[in-house]
Formats: structure tokens, C-alpha cells, sequence
């Protein structure tokens, strides 16, 4: 009862803007779905969903599909009624994706609207069907990597306000249909025509032309719509020893590497590892740039025993899910400079913030956890000093 009841307000809210803006449709001549929300581009009228983008650009659909982005909303009991607008790629259903249980509540798909994370890498939460976060009982977020639920936010009321870095076309004054869920957005999950992406491109799709659509979304800042924690893009926020997730481009502000592009390094529509551009491995991308520092490297003591640049360089100091040792989180650093001095902190007074280097806690312990700091800091204040090691 609850469902149906769930489900007819939905759909009278959708009806109803679709209603309203359909004579504006008709008058411009345009069959698309549009969402009162401005792209970067100028633009301000989204087309149906990725579907449409894919009968021009096939490959990049396909890349998108198996990439986290097309999986930051997955349906639950929200599929079939939306029948596969706004963005809906992905069945949370016949994903495997587990369902929390508690004494007092029984889940099932017919009483979950939706997952938030649904990539199967770090964490899924979930969504009641009036779009509020489940809470209640703790053990509501079930973490990938070990396979165990725990606690978030337990038995708070939380809204889903996520929808800047969840959906595209997102506008915080609007209205999804349901009390729960903050704003209202154009598509579900970080579609093409997300704005920091390719932007709204309803226009582009009934006449194609470079000139409106964003053809080519390759700035840093623009990955740092998402990719960022707060207002301030030179401050790294942290908590409880680890750097906060999704924070990669404050720490690449602060890098070695800031005047770079994040599709430097990164096939944008890939994503993660399987995105670098240098299909041998991460490494291999290093050497682009590090040739004399790969030189010296080559047939060391770490080399010979398969360390990798970014075993060091990109330790994983932040965390979004669990921890993997006092200092082993679940998410690459993309600060990549590594401070080897004895007495140096990785994290201000407060643990509030961090600092623009890696220490040598986050580049050595996850494999050394038995050594201490001030053996490794004796190694040396070069590069080189680690980099031949046993040659």
C-alpha cells in the first residue's frame, strides 16, 4: 500500500512538470525531457537520458556504463516507474547487492526507492521510499571490500542531499517527488550531460555541432566540481587519521603534478585504475614524464620485488569506506610528493586537515608495518636515496 501510494505521487509530480513543460516543448519543437537547470554550456534543456548520446558516440556509452559514474544511483523499487528515464542504467536488484536486515526491520526491493553506490567498490547505502537514508538499527551501509555492514549516522533522520556529485541537471530548489531527497535533477547518476561533464545537450542532440555542446571537458577544475570536500579547493579536509574520500583534486592542487589535467593520467570515460592511459600499468605512465627517476629505480630491491610508483607515491591515506591498517586506508592519495623527514606530520594539530606531502607512515607502512619511522627517514632525503635501495 505504501508503494502504490508512493508511487502515485511520483508520478503525478513528474506528470505535472511534464505536462507544463510539454507545451514548451511543442512550441520550440523540441521531444526531449528537460529539468529546469542550467549547463555549463549555456544550454538549459537535458535530453531523455545517455541513451540518446549513445546513438552517436557508442564507444563512449559502453565506457560509461562499466564506470563508477554511471553506477552513484542504482533502483530499487524506483525501477518501472520511471521506466528508464532520468539517467536509470542500473537495477540495483539484479546486482547482487545485499540488503541490510535487522531485528526490527525486514528489507526487501519492494520498500528500498534506491542504492547510493552501486559500483560494487567501497561502500552502497540505501534509500526508504520516501527518499530518506535508512538509519534506523545502524549497520545500514555495507562495505565492499570486506564484505560487512556497519554503522552510518545510526538512527538519525538523513535526508539525501548528495545530488550535486549523485545526479546531473541537479538543482537544489526543486523537487524530486518524495520528502526525503533534496532538489530534483535532470538525470540519475553522472550522466554526459552532467554539468561538469558535456553539460545539457538537448540542442547539441537535434542539431550536433562542437559549438553547443562542451566537446571537450578536460580541465582539472571541472573534475574538482566532484572531486573536491567543501568550498575551499586549497584546504584538504581530514578525519580521524585519514584524509576524508573523493577529496583527489584539493590533494592534486597541492602536488607536484597541479599543472597537469586529470586526463593526463586518466581516461575520463573509464575511470579508476582500468582508466589510465598507458595500458601496461600505472607505472609506465610515471615513466612518461620520470624517465631518469624509473632509470634509477630499474633493478632495485623494491623493482625486483614488484613495488610499483604508486605503492609509495600514492599511498592510500584517504579513506571512504574502511581502513586497512592504522595507515592503509581504501582510496588512492593523489598528493604524490613524499616528505621522508623523521619528525613530520601528515595531518594539522586538529586532524582536521592535511598537509601537501605524503609521510612516510602512508608511503612505507602499509608493506612495513613493523619498521619504524626513523629507520626509513635514515635512508635518506632524496628520491634516490629510496629509489636504489639494494642496487
Amino acid at each position: 500500500m505504501i508503494r502504490h501510494s508512493w508511487k502515485r505521487m511520483l508520478k503525478l509530480t513528474r506528470l505535472t512538470i511534464l505536462i507544463l513543460v510539454g507545451f514548451v516543448l511543442l512550441f520550440w519543437g523540441i521531444a526531449v525531457l528537460p529539468v529546469f537547470a542550467t549547463g555549463l554550456n549555456g544550454d538549459t534543456t537535458y535530453t531523455d537520458g545517455p541513451n540518446v548520446c549513445a546513438k552517436c558516440h557508442p564507444n563512449q556509452f559502453n565506457q560509461w556504463l562499466n564506470h563508477g559514474h554511471s553506477r552513484k544511483l542504482a533502483g530499487g523499487a524506483i525501477v518501472g516507474t520511471l521506466d528508464g528515464k532520468w539517467g536509470v542504467t542500473a537495477d540495483a536488484r539484479s546486482m547482487g547487492i545485499p540488503l541490510p536486515d535487522h531485528d526490527t526491520d525486514v528489507y526487501n526491493w519492494n520498500n528500498i526507492l534506491m542504492v547510493i553506490g552501486s559500483s560494487k567498490h567501497w561502500k552502497t547505502r540505501y534509500m526508504d521510499l520516501n527518499g530518506f537514508i535508512i538509519t534506523k538499527g545502524g549497520k545500514n551501509q555495507y562495505n565492499w571490500e570486506t564484505g560487512t555492514f556497519s554503522d552510518y549516522e545510526k538512527d538519525t533522520v538523513k535526508k539525501f542531499d548528495c545530488g550535486p556529485c549523485h545526479t546531473s541537471g541537479y538543482r537544489k530548489e526543486g523537487s524530486f517527488g518524495v520528502a526525503g531527497i533534496v532538489g530534483d535533477f535532470a538525470h540519475i547518476n553522472i550522466t554526459c550531460e552532467n554539468e561538469y561533464c558535456h553539460g545539457a545537450g538537448a540542442t547539441h542532440a537535434a542539431s550536433p555541432s562542437k559549438a553547443n555542446i562542451i566537446a571537450s571537458p578536460t580541465a582539472a577544475a571541472k573534475c574538482g566540481g566532484c572531486h573536491m570536500r567543501g568550498s575551499d579547493p586549497n584546504v584538504i579536509p581530514a578525519d580521524a587519521g585519514f584524509i576524508r574520500h573523493q577529496e583527489q583534486y584539493q590533494e592534486f592542487l597541492q602536488s607536484p603534478h597541479k599543472s597537469f589535467d586529470c586526463v593526463t593520467c586518466h581516461d575520463q570515460h573509464v575511470g579508476r585504475a582500468k582508466g589510465i592511459k598507458v595500458a601496461t600499468g600505472q607505472s609506465e605512465i610515471c615513466a612518461t614524464c620520470h624517465s631518469s627517476q624509473v632509470s634509477e629505480y630499474k633493478d632495485s630491491k623494491m623493482q625486483k620485488a614488484g613495488v610499483k610508483c604508486q605503492d609509495c607515491h600514492m599511498g592510500k591515506a584517504g579513506k571512504s569506506a574502511v581502513k586497512n591498517g592504522p595507515y592503509e586506508g581504501d582510496v588512492w592519495s593523489h598528493l604524490f610528493r613524499v616528505n621522508s623527514a623523521a619528525d613530520y606530520t601528515m595531518f594539522s594539530a586538529d586532524g582536521k586537515t592535511a598537509k601537501d606531502a605524503l609521510s612516510l607512515e602512508f608511503a612505507c607502512f602499509r608493506c612495513h608495518a613493523d619498521a619504524s619511522k626513523a629507520t626509513f627517514a635514515a635512508i635518506g632525503t632524496t628520491g634516490t636515496a629510496y629509489h636504489t635501495i639494494g642496487k
